[in-house]
């Protein structure tokens, strides 16, 4: 610390400029006592073109302790450094107002009550409260305070005003946000009482929100077992701060944390009336924290360590959502006399993960041949998928995809031992949690129903297809084609695929993965039912029906009532989410 003689003063007033030991500042404007008599100012940094913080107070005041951990901590990340400090002899601080202190002021800054003014029992005395919360009004005068005290001076950047805590704190935010911050901060006071020392209370706008979160202003760390000779009162801080009856310790520090997780929750500071009983919010996981914490009896609440790894594995449990899957499925052999057999096979399966997160695995199969060929070719490439183990969970999404491909592989091959002069479209669904990817052979459809949108996501591996983009024939000329039921790809068809012969969501969306949204729905279909049904019908039947069974059956209604000549399958599958 750097002590100056100056014979003469050295002047803190509005526009004008000063300096702290090698830095130039301006003085923009006076931001009031926000800490007990400590006087802050906005500054311009005017090297670095930055505004800055300016703090003035007694060698004996916050801004000392706050010197002895700044220096005890060093360069810490989750502390804005400090640029410049001094001690001045002879000081004036000038300003030409205060604001008025009104109620709404107080539940912005900390109070101070002197001890003889505390009552000995933990209720302050009502009309002692009322007469301490009147309105007071500060007139437009100019003072001069401290114009001999030695005073301490510490400057630090200061947050842009759209980056403080206390601005994100007047938007609401997903409990993954939330906890995400308050987990930050409760790091931090971990961090300190690691160290000896209590942070116990927050000052929202000297607090910038970023990776990491960072604190300009430390004046509310004490050193633990500190007894205060004057009580605290403050929106986050602990009701046994008021009348001095305990020294600081950790628990302090917790009851601060989950004062701001409330505030972010319920939008509005804890009531400021002990007596008064504090009303959660009924959010499991959370109204714990919340009630534990908040307890008036110190040693009810968690400790730091405790709350952090309670935060931390909440915000895991909110951030992984809960994904539970709508399942529907019809098939019909049709109305043909030449196809008196059904050979689509469909299929699918669920699991949890070691994460705990949803998976799904759905197949559909439209056999070719003759005799019983088809449906023995379809039931193998099923029996196929299905019977696979999925991989473990620390796989990436190309791994996945390459598993995927795997089991075509495998498919192809039992088929084409198995089946003499048959074969079989596949088409398969994936999806971990919200990350689906498909794998596809053959014509028959995946389609994807979103908000009443519909979406073919797999290709059709047909002549027709290739005359449709060769622009050879129109899209209404399809199912009338002589030539629809040639496919240029099945399984069982060779004996080895070649590279990129089994398509995956990247010819259709550019990417290998896509998100799912909460209600979107899945078809997969046979060709029977694209055939008679068109995109936009079937849209419509799964839009205008909220039970996907329902939808299911009336679909394949309309395949009958339309002729079916093939035979006809649909599997839905809804993904719903919902979080903790």
């Amino acid at each position: 610390m750097s002590e100056i003689t100056n014979p003469s003063p050295l002047i803190i007033q509005e526009n004008i400029c000063c300096q702290i030991q090698n830095l130039q500042i301006e003085i923009i404007s006076y931001l009031g006592q926000i800490t007990p008599e400590i006087d802050y100012f906005q500054v311009n940094i005017i090297a670095a073109e930055k505004p800055g913080l300016l703090r003035i107070g007694g060698t004996d005041s916050a801004l000392n302790r706050e010197l002895e951990l700044r220096n005890q901590l060093g360069d810490y990340k989750l502390i804005s450094p400090l640029l410049a400090h001094t001690i001045e002899d002879h000081i004036n601080i000038q300003v030409s107002h205060l604001p008025i202190a009104d109620n709404t002021e107080i539940d912005t800054q900390s109070e101070i009550f002197k001890t003889e003014t505390l009552a000995d029992e933990y209720l302050a005395d009502e009309t002692l409260e009322e007469e301490y919360l009147a309105d007071e009004y500060y007139p437009e005068t100019e003072i001069i305070t401290n114009t001999s005290n030695q005073k301490l001076l510490l400057l630090t950047y200061l947050p842009h005003e759209n980056q403080t805590l206390e601005t994100w704190l007047q938007t609401e935010h997903t409990l993954e946000k939330s906890l995400l911050i308050t987990s930050q901060i409760c790091q931090l006071f971990r961090y300190l009482h690691q160290r000896k020392w209590c942070i116990i209370n927050i000052i929202p706008q000297f607090m910038q929100i970023g990776t990491p979160i960072q604190f300009f202003d430390l004046t509310s760390a004490y050193p633990v077992g500190e007894n205060l000779n004057i009580g605290l009162m403050g929106n986050y801080c602990a009701p046994e701060l008021a009348y001095c009856k305990y020294p600081i310790q950790e628990t302090m520090s917790s009851y601060t944390v989950a004062g701001l997780l409330y505030h972010i929750i319920h939008n509005q500071n804890l009531p400021n009336d002990p007596t008064i009983e504090i009303q959660i919010k009924p959010i499991p996981h959370l109204y714990q924290i919340l009630k534990i914490c908040l307890s008036p009896i110190p040693e009810e609440r968690f400790t730091l360590e405790q709350l952090l790894t309670i935060l931390v594995n909440t915000r895991q449990k909110i951030s992984i959502p809960d994904i539970t899957w709508e399942v529907a499925s019809l098939s019909t052999v049709g109305l043909s006399i030449n196809r008196l057999k059904n050979e689509d096979n469909y299929g699918i399966k669920q699991q949890k993960n070691s994460g705990q997160e949803t998976i799904i695995l759905a197949a559909i199969a439209d056999g070719m041949g003759g005799m019983s060929q088809g449906e023995l070719a379809s039931k193998l490439a099923i029996k196929t998928i299905l019977e696979t183990p999925i991989p473990p969970t620390n796989q990436t999404k190309e791994q996945y995809q390459e598993w995927l491909t795997s089991l075509f592989t495998q498919a192809n091959e039992t088929v084409s031992n198995q089946v003499k002069e048959g074969g079989t479209t596949l088409s398969v669904i994936f999806a971990i949690s919200q990350q689906l990817m498909i794998s596809h052979v053959g014509d028959s459809r995946i389609y994807l129903l979103r908000q009443g949108e519909i979406k073919q996501l797999s290709q059709d591996h047909s002549l027709v297809a290739i005359l449709l983009a060769s622009g050879q024939i129109t899209e209404a000329e399809i199912t009338t084609h002589p030539d629809r039921n040639v496919l240029t790809k099945s399984i069982g068809g060779k004996k080895r695929l070649s590279h990129d012969y089994v398509q995956d969501l990247r010819q259709t969306t550019s990417e290998l993965t896509m998100k799912l949204a909460d209600q979107d729905i899945i078809l997969l279909c046979s060709d029977g039912v694209w055939d008679l049904v068109s995109q936009t019908e079937l849209a419509e039947n799964f839009t205008n029906q909220s039970n996907l069974q329902t939808a299911v059956n009336a679909t394949i209604n309309q395949v009958l009532e339309r002729g079916a000549s093939d035979n006809a399958t649909l599997l839905a599958v809804r993904c719903l989410v919902s979080y903790l």
